[in-house]
């Protein structure tokens, strides 16, 4: 039972999470990045090229995801699911999910070798503070109380 509640929160999880299909947006085409990174046309250029190399690999990967996941939810909320089959199920998203981890973590690896070190931590401080603001925006707000 300790195991099923354990599957069962990841897959809520994995729920929550929302899609994969989220790839961010096209950072070394940004004014503002190649601005505050001092990035050469060059060097966009050859971002871009490392980004549409992979594309035809994260695709399907994102869309391979896609269908264990369903699979996955199916058999959650299904009161008659055994948990061997939620395991299986759970086994078959995780390994989607590693092809797609180590895909775009080559693509991550490219793009550094690409930048300097400054604009490699110059580029880590700007994530920093996108994911601070990030947080602050999606932060709960309180309920506001009566009498207040």
């Amino acid at each position: 039972m300790v195991l099923f509640r354990a599957v069962f929160a990841l897959a809520v999880c994995l729920f929550l999470a929302g899609p994969v299909s989220a790839q961010g947006f096209k950072w070394w085409q940004s004014e503002r990045f190649q601005r505050e990174l001092a990035l050469s046309v060059a060097q966009s250029t050859r971002l871009e090229q490392v980004f549409q190399a992979l594309q035809p690999l994260l695709q399907p990967q994102n869309a391979a995801l896609d269908k264990p996941e369903a699979a996955l939810s199916l058999v959650v909320a299904d009161p008659k699911s055994e948990e061997a089959q939620v395991l299986m199920a759970v086994e078959r998203v995780e390994a989607a999910r590693g092809e797609l981890a180590r895909s775009r973590t080559l693509l991550t690896f490219r793009m550094r070798r690409i930048l300097t070190t400054e604009q490699h931590v110059k580029m880590q401080a700007m994530h920093e503070q996108w994911s601070r603001d990030r947080r602050s925006r999606q932060a709960p707000r309180p309920a506001n109380k009566p009498g207040r």
